[in-house]
């Protein structure tokens, strides 16, 4: 800090000495300027930015607010709803209905297997062009989602490996 005193310490007398030298007049419009420009400085350095953070910490509170209360209103239709349609709607086992359509495609899947998020489907060997009929077939018929997949090159063109992960 003694530093930068001893470094400002030319320009800060040559500062003393020319408000020194200015009128009375001159002293008190450049005190009223001066501290004008800190106030302006206060505000848009630190009031603002504090105030517009606040109003849009309230805005949001507000908004969640509402949600909140709508969800509350809402919970007991939400329910009956989703109890209905469970009820309405009778549940596919995928893994039946992945070998059944695999069956019907002509394709031999090696392995069908439920597991954690979703089943899991292993071919050995598949020609592609079938493959991709037969993906796009559970896609818009029964309503399938690949979520993963691995295609391999075989040793045969246009036979492929594969392994994927399918779910509702």
């Amino acid at each position: 800090m003694g530093k930068l005193v001893d470094a400002l310490a030319p320009y800060l007398d040559r500062a003393r000495d020319y408000y020194a030298q200015l009128s009375s007049r001159d002293q008190r419009a450049l005190l009223v300027l001066s501290i004008f420009f800190a106030v302006m400085l206060v505000y848009f350095a630190v009031w603002h930015p504090i105030a517009s953070w606040s109003a849009k910490q309230r805005a949001d509170y507000v908004y969640e607010k509402e949600t909140h209360a709508l969800m509350v209103a809402n919970q007991g239709k939400a329910r009956s709803v989703v109890t209905a349609s469970s009820q309405s709607a009778p549940t596919k086992d995928a893994a039946s209905v992945i070998a059944s359509s695999g069956k019907r495609s002509g394709l031999t899947l090696t392995r069908v297997q439920p597991a954690r998020q979703g089943v899991s489907v292993w071919i050995d060997e598949v020609p592609y062009q079938k493959l991709l009929g037969w993906l796009i077939y559970l896609n818009e018929k029964e309503h399938l989602q690949i979520r993963q997949i691995r295609i391999d090159r075989t040793e045969q063109d246009g036979v492929v490996k594969v392994f994927m992960r399918l779910s509702y």
